[in-house]
């Protein structure tokens, strides 16, 4: 992406967190800047120079709330986007759209949804005690993830196991039942919690609560935003060695794009001419 596009596009996720902070400001709900726009907080006071999106995270009681708040108040201008406000997506993590934008990556230039800039927003559930139980919760939540969305690997051995599992997992009905008649009934560890829908088989993101704690506000382009209490133990378990930037030939976004515009909206099948060159 050429770098007067990409400003454009991260100031214009910047608005898009402004509104989400004053929202929940106003709401009294706690958010925090979590992954890339955390470590962009911390080592950038901003975002991170070749990044394009933003993260937040929430505790899943907060994230209702907000939810709720928001479908009945719409925020003028901004789309609360998840798989019920938007059959049409097939994602399991929440987005804050942007009207009059795109932002089209290949995997889902098909969809019929709304496409327009934004900022994720993963949620925080408890912690199952169970290993055993706590990693059947994880996989059904990564195999229902892909099945929503297709997702077919390199390599003959993991296009087998997905095409397998894509089918078994079709519906999202193993993901309904799981989470709404047994994951409320497994005994949880009040002092840890999960991003679940993030999990893959090289990953788990575990985190203690007091680590999250009271947010804290940290400059981040200008604006003073939320982030955890204990930012170096939250960006050691996604990061490692978080402080050191990455070579040169590997600060590049990770969103391979064929469409952005900051003026208009993208829908499939419209002809997008020559902005399709500002992926």
């Amino acid at each position: 992406m050429e770098q007067q596009l990409l400003h454009d596009v991260q100031q214009n996720v910047d608005e898009i967190l402004s509104v989400l902070d004053r929202v929940c400001r106003e709401q009294d709900i706690p958010y925090y800047l979590f992954y890339g726009s955390e470590l962009g907080a911390v080592r950038h006071s901003g975002f991170i120079p070749w990044d394009d999106d933003a993260d937040v995270v929430m505790f899943r009681a907060d994230y209702e709330k907000l939810r709720s708040w928001w479908i009945q108040n719409p925020v003028e201008g901004y789309f609360f986007q998840d798989t019920q406000t938007d059959p049409g997506y097939r994602m399991k993590i929440t987005k804050i759209r942007k009207n009059n934008t795109a932002f089209v990556e290949p995997r889902m230039q098909h969809w019929d949804c709304h496409h327009g800039m934004f900022v994720d927003i993963f949620v925080l559930d408890d912690y199952v005690k169970n290993p055993l139980l706590r990693r059947i919760g994880e996989l059904i939540t990564m195999f229902d993830f892909n099945a929503s969305r297709q997702y077919k690997p390199d390599g003959a051995a993991h296009r087998i196991l997905y095409g397998i599992t894509n089918r078994v997992f079709r519906g999202g009905g193993i993901f309904r039942w799981w989470y709404g008649k047994v994951f409320p009934k497994l005994r949880k560890d009040p002092n840890m919690c999960s991003d679940i829908a993030s999990f893959t088989f090289k990953k788990q993101y575990n985190f203690r609560r007091e680590w999250l704690g009271t947010p804290k506000r940290l400059p981040y382009d200008g604006m003073m935003l939320c982030c955890p209490a204990d930012t170096d133990a939250t960006l050691r378990v996604c990061y490692g060695d978080y402080m050191t930037p990455p070579p040169p030939e590997k600060q590049v976004s990770n969103h391979p794009l064929v469409y952005v515009s900051t003026e208009r909206e993208y829908h499939p099948g419209m002809n997008i001419g020559k902005e399709a060159d500002h992926g």
